[in-house]
């Protein structure tokens, strides 16, 4: 018998309750005269039933079977995350439709080029495969980043206004640790980012949702609230916004920065999806020359989700700060990827990437809206680009048993409640066009 035969018949054994939890395991020793196992063979299959957690090793008295095992030992999923419906979408295997996503397929990803890029990168680049990155990020890419949000925003950036971060998502969770403290009141778009939400919670923030329209956050909302309450900040998306795909209009960006002004507040600008856009985008950072706004973007979305390069663009005051939180939490961005980035912002890789993108999101925006329309389905927000759409039905009250009928036939959405902060969208369910086909349009029929 093998090592991974021995492993996975103790494995076996173990689930099936043969050694209850804490109880001993037969000695190297033992099991070796029981059967023809080598010691090698068995120690490295007791290892590896301890990587997993089945068993823990106590040095002087052997191998105890670990107190949580059973159907948690062979799924990856505890009960805790495993109604949670971003975690299913993030773990779900390829056999799954993603329809719920924040993504693009794979299929839409030029590995091709990701891949020339790479080598490219590396070539020229080694000792960055084995150094640290810079702390406030790699120089040359922080100089192309300022010529690239200048060319899609109008933004005018030095270097030392910007710092690269893990994503986005670490880019959110810095600016929270840095603004937020238990008890501050902040507005939040609703719907919303759900992890946003629950990083400003983390933090001990009370969380206010504030409604989306067709031009952006709605001013009447804002204005009620700030009659009652202090705010410390204002999270926000500018262009395809998360869930719903609108954008924000100018006039609307000039009166919530107005409001920003005169109640004190700051407004963190999350654009992750802003280079989805063909056109130069409206955004706060360009109405406030990053004053009072907070700039936010990634390359995550565009280019790969396993590559962690984003960035936040504020004044310099803000940057020394965060740039102390960021050696605290996770010291750089991996030097690699970001000279990476460097290469592709550089020779134009990623502007004809991201122009191919904007085309073939235009036209499944198109293609998704008609095939949904045609079936029933409602939009309080008609995006004209980018990957979402948040969609409803008047005869389905509650999206929750087609959601179930449609992870049957390996089809994820998300559900209105993840975006949620106070308002029911139980009958609400985002919808990723760029996964949608005319093959899944006839789930939707009612």
């Amino acid at each position: 018998m093998s090592k991974d035969a021995l492993y996975q018949s103790l494995k076996q054994r173990i689930n099936d309750g043969e050694w209850p939890a804490g109880q001993r395991m037969p000695s190297i020793r033992k099991l070796a005269l029981e059967a023809t196992f080598t010691y090698h063979v068995i120690v490295s299959a007791y290892m590896r039933l301890v990587s997993e957690g089945i068993l823990s090793a106590s040095p002087g008295r052997g191998y105890f079977v670990a107190s949580r095992i059973g159907k948690n030992a062979n799924s990856p999923e505890t009960e805790c995350m495993a109604g949670d419906s971003l975690f299913r979408l993030l773990q779900g295997g390829p056999q799954y439709t993603k329809l719920g996503c924040g993504w693009l397929p794979p299929a839409w990803r030029d590995t091709q080029m990701l891949a020339k890029a790479i080598r490219r990168t590396a070539r020229l680049e080694q000792s960055s495969l084995a150094e640290y990155g810079d702390i406030s990020g790699y120089l040359p890419m922080r100089k192309q980043l300022c010529v690239h949000i200048k060319r899609m925003t109008r933004v005018d950036l030095q270097p030392n206004q910007i710092l690269t971060t893990l994503g986005a998502t670490q880019g959110l969770d810095l600016v929270t640790r840095l603004l937020i403290k238990p008890g501050d009141h902040v507005f939040v778009d609703e719907p919303g980012n759900g992890n946003l939400i629950r990083l400003i919670q983390l933090a001990g923030g009370t969380v206010i949702g504030i409604r989306r329209t067709q031009d952006g956050p709605d001013i009447n909302e804002m204005e009620s609230h700030l009659a009652q309450h202090s705010v410390k900040a204002f999270f926000c998306n500018s262009t395809f916004h998360n869930p719903t795909g609108g954008n924000i209009s100018p006039h609307n960006a000039f009166k919530v920065l107005r409001l920003a002004v005169q109640h004190d507040f700051f407004v963190v600008e999350d654009d992750v999806y802003g280079d989805f856009s063909p056109a130069v985008r409206q955004t706060f950072a360009e109405l406030d020359n990053i004053e009072r706004v907070i700039y936010i973007g990634s390359f995550s979305k565009c280019l790969s989700a396993s590559l962690r390069v984003g960035y936040i663009a504020c004044s310099q005051e803000l940057i020394e700060s965060l740039t102390r939180l960021k050696m605290l939490t996770c010291v750089a961005v991996p030097a690699f990827c970001e000279r990476f980035v460097n290469t592709i912002l550089t020779d134009d890789t990623y502007a004809r990437h991201m122009k191919d993108v904007q085309q073939r999101l235009i036209k499944q925006q198109v293609l998704t809206q008609q095939l949904l329309l045609e079936r029933g389905w409602q939009f309080d927000i008609t995006p004209q680009g980018g990957m979402f759409i948040w969609a409803y039905h008047t005869e389905l009250p509650c999206l929750q048993p087609l959601m179930d009928k449609l992870e049957k036939e390996k089809v994820l959405l998300m559900p209105g409640s993840a975006f949620s902060v106070t308002r029911n969208y139980q009958n609400y369910a985002r919808i990723n066009c760029a996964h949608f086909s005319e093959q899944l349009g006839h789930y939707f029929s009612i």
